[in-house]
């Protein structure tokens, strides 16, 4: 049904966007001095004496390793009806799995410009009913090399190559966010913050994050506070949010809460998990029919730094 195909889109822009998740292991020791971002928010990252926290955004320096593992899952019950008779009903799901290792290899003071990429797995997985169909991605057990030339993003293989049409498009997809500054250094409101504190991201942000062309409202991101993680200080974010997602006449909302976990004294995300009720309306094959359906999504990721 076309319903799906829209929420399918709107679900992979999300779980392609925000910081990594509980889905990992602790977050190990981070590299040593990164280079300064361009957006750090100000010096020092000790609390002040009122408690409160600031945090300091950096940039990765060359040699710096991340592995991300990232999980998705959506399920949806859709009934298709023509006036009030039901015509078809079907249970639909998405699914993903990533684990993706990335070396630093140059940042220009505002962002990372060249990167060594591994795709231990990349896996799309779809059902319907009973059948399920598992997609492993062409970058699967590669290692690719992107670099920001002249202004372009460049994808090369390990040994300098070319890569073809259809890698190319499968990294671009998986690596929208390259070249970019930090995205919290946007999401994160450049003061020391309290515990309990509550505040709304910009909404460049919240579409950095979560994606583009979309509406968000109910936004609310409480700062739970300070704490420790493996010898690091870490500050978790709580949040509730509505995003409203319209396209060839059909409505997709999803209504979420989670939490984010982001490094104090760097700014780097690591942990990242959310859930949400998700409802669809959108037209039928016929102009007498229409398609409606619910269901709920859980996206987990997560990051550790060497």
């Amino acid at each position: 049904m076309r319903a799906c195909l829209v929420i399918a889109a709107l679900a992979a822009a999300c779980a392609a966007k925000g910081p990594p998740s509980s889905a990992a292991p602790g977050p190990s020791a981070e590299p040593p001095a990164p280079a300064p971002s361009a957006a750090a928010p100000g010096p020092g990252a000790e609390p002040p004496a009122d408690g409160k926290t600031r945090f300091v955004f950096v940039l990765p320096g060359p040699g710096s390793q991340r592995t991300d593992r990232e999980s998705f899952v959506l399920g949806l019950d859709i009934t298709m009806t023509e006036g009030k008779k039901v015509i078809a009903t079907e249970k639909s799901g998405e699914g993903k799995r990533m684990v993706r290792h990335t070396t630093v290899l140059a940042n220009d003071g505002r962002a990372v410009t060249k990167k060594k990429v591994r795709y231990e797995e990349l896996v799309e997985v779809s059902k319907k009913g009973e059948r399920e169909q598992r997609v492993p991605s062409p970058l699967t057990g590669k290692t690719y090399v992107i670099a920001l030339v002249q202004g372009k993003v460049v994808y090369s293989d390990e040994g300098g190559k070319p890569v073809s049409e259809f890698e190319g498009e499968a990294l671009a997809k998986d690596n929208k966010d390259f070249g970019k500054p930090p995205q919290f250094a946007s999401f994160v409101p450049n003061r020391p913050l309290a515990p309990g504190e509550k505040f709304t991201p910009p909404k460049e942000a919240l579409a950095d994050m979560f994606g583009g062309g979309k509406s968000y409202g109910d936004v609310e991101f409480t700062f739970a506070g300070a704490e420790e993680r493996a010898g690091k200080k870490v500050g978790r974010f709580d949040f509730t949010m509505t995003i409203t997602d319209e396209r060839q006449g059909a409505v997709t909302t999803i209504r979420s809460k989670g939490a984010v976990l982001i490094a104090v004294q760097s700014g780097w995300p690591l942990e990242l998990a959310m859930g949400g009720q998700v409802s669809i309306s959108a037209p039928g094959d016929k102009p007498q029919r229409r398609v409606n359906g619910s269901g709920v999504l859980e996206m987990k990721l997560a990051a550790e730094y060497r």
